[in-house]
C-alpha cells in the first residue's frame, strides 16, 4: 500500500483509466511510500512476523521517486537487463507513471548490491505485472519463471520475499533495511489480483506481506510463480500469476 507518513493509510490503483482509492487495508496493494527522510532505525527486520533472508541473488529493491516521495517495492531480476515487478508499483499517489526509478539488486540490504536505473517500463494489460528495462547489467543470477499454471498447486508451501513494512500502520516509516522472507500456503490458484488479472492467493501463517513487499516473488519449488499484488496485512495475500503473463514477458523482454 502507498501511504503518506502521518496521514490516513490509503491505496491507489489505476483502473480503466481512473484512480480508485481504497480506504481499508483489506486487499490493498502492497506498495508503500514515505518522504525521502531515512527509514526509522527502530524498524524490525521481518515481514510482520516473518524472518530475515539471504538474497538468492536476483531479488531487487525498487525505489521510485516523485513529488518528494520515494515509493518502495520489491522486484526480481529475470535477465541481465530486465526486472519483473507489480504494475501498481509504477504509479505515484496521483496516478501518474513513475519516471525516476532506482533498483538495488542481489543484496540482503535494501540499499546494497548492484545499482541500476530504469531506462524504460512496460505494463501488462492482463493483470498486475510490469517489466523494467535497466540502463546497466543488474547481475548474472536470475529468477526462474513459471511456464505453466501447474507450477503452483493449492496446498503447496511457498516462500515470499520483500523489504516491506514491519508493521501495518505508518508503513512508509517502517520499511525493513534487510531482506525478509515468510512461508505461505497456496490456497487458491484461480484468484484475481489488484487489476482483476489471474492470481494466486495464499494464507500467511508465519509472516504477512505489507507495504513495500509489492512486486516481490512467490517461489514454489525454486520457481517464481507469483508477483506480490495485494495483502490484508494479517492472513491472506494475492500474487499476480507469472504463468498467465509468461507469453507477454517473453514477447516484451525476450526472456
Amino acid at each position: 500500500m502507498r501511504e503518506n507518513t502521518g496521514s490516513v493509510a490509503r491505496a491507489i490503483a489505476l483502473l480503466a483509466g481512473t484512480c480508485a482509492a481504497f480506504a481499508t487495508l483489506a486487499a490493498a496493494p502492497a506498495a508503500a511510500s514515505a518522504p525521502t527522510a531515512p527509514v526509522s532505525p527502530g524498524a524490525a527486520p521481518s515481514i510482520i512476523g516473518g524472518s530475515t533472508a539471504q538474497n538468492p541473488g536476483y531479488i531487487a529493491r525498487f525505489n521510485g521517486h516523485a513529488n518528494g516521495y520515494t515509493f518502495f517495492c520489491t522486484s526480481t531480476l529475470i535477465s541481465s537487463r530486465w526486472v519483473l515487478t507489480a504494475k501498481h508499483c509504477l504509479y505515484d499517489n496521483n496516478g501518474q507513471r513513475l519516471k525516476d526509478i532506482d533498483l538495488y539488486i542481489g543484496s540482503n540490504s535494501a540499499s546494497g548490491g548492484v545499482h541500476a536505473k530504469a531506462s524504460a517500463t512496460y505494463l501488462y494489460s492482463g493483470g498486475d505485472l510490469a517489466l523494467i528495462k535497466l540502463n546497466a547489467d543488474g547481475g548474472s543470477t536470475f529468477a526462474k519463471l513459471a511456464s505453466s499454471s501447474s507450477d503452483a498447486q493449492e496446498g503447496d508451501s511457498a516462500r515470499v520475499y520483500g523489504w516491506g513494512a514491519t508493521q501495518a500502520d505508518h508503513e512508509g516509516d517502517h520499511q525493513s533495511k534487510v531482506l525478509k522472507q515468510a512461508t505461505v500456503r497456496i490456497s487458491d490458484t484461480n484468484a484475481q489480483d489488484n487489476y482483476g488479472g489471474p492470481a494466486i492467493d495464499a494464507d500467511t501463517p508465519n509472516g504477512a506481506v505489507a507495504g513495500g513487499d509489492s512486486g516481490g516473488p512467490m517461489i514454489d519449488d525454486g520457481v517464481q510463480v507469483g508477483v506480490c499484488s495485494t495483502s490484508d496485512r494479517s492472513s491472506t495475500t494475492s500474487y499476480g500469476s507469472v504463468a498467465a503473463g509468461r507469453d507477454w514477458i517473453r514477447q516484451t523482454s525476450g526472456v
